[in-house]
């Protein structure tokens, strides 16, 4: 802004000096041609610094003022948001890994649930197979007692069976058919037994 007023100020010497160099070799020279007086000039020259230093005293520095204050409060305002920005930028990435590492738990816990649950799948199945087997143990000991029992109860039958037939063919006359009757009425009784 100072340049630009010091700028004024030259140019404003170089036209007083021209008007008067003009002026003064021929006693007419171009401003007179014109109609223009040289004091005028001055006289308007004067009044225009004095109406610039006043200007400049009273307003453009107040108003340099403003612009200066002004220029730092954006160059502070660019400050600030560029230190804002790699605020954001730094929690950005913050977010991110935080987010990333978050995912590789949840991950992490996922798959150690599922490890467990097949884990607890196969203690269950292991379980569950054993107590099948310890049953159909029990069952065949069972049916094999029931067998025994059963077999043991059919001697008893057939041994008496047998004693009364062989007492009765011993008692009775020894002929065929009356043989043949008596192991078949036996016979009869033995099935009449087993289906009680």
């Amino acid at each position: 802004m100072k340049k630009i007023y010091a700028s004024c100020f030259i140019l404003m010497g170089v036209c007083i000096s021209s008007v008067f160099a003009a002026d003064a070799p021929s006693g007419g020279g171009l401003l007179s041609d014109l109609g223009i007086k040289p004091e005028t000039i001055v006289v308007q020259a004067v009044g225009f610094l004095v109406v610039l230093v006043v200007l400049w005293k009273s307003v453009f520095s107040k108003v340099g003022g403003l612009l200066e204050e002004r220029r730092t409060e954006i160059t502070d305002q660019l400050e600030q948001l560029k230190t804002d920005r790699e605020e954001l930028d730094r929690l950005t990435v913050e977010t991110r890994q935080r987010l990333g590492d978050i995912e590789n738990e949840a991950q992490a816990k996922i798959q150690a649930a599922i490890d467990q649950g097949n884990s607890e799948r196969q203690q269950i199945v292991a379980q569950a197979r054993q107590e099948a087997e310890d049953e159909i143990t029990r069952a065949r000991a069972e049916i094999q007692r029931e067998k025994d029992d059963a077999i043991l109860e059919l001697r008893g039958v057939v041994a008496e069976l047998a004693v009364d037939a062989a007492s009765k063919i011993i008692r009775a006359e020894l002929n065929t058919e009356r043989h043949q009757s008596i192991i078949d009425a036996s016979i009869s009784r033995l099935s009449a037994g087993s289906g009680q």
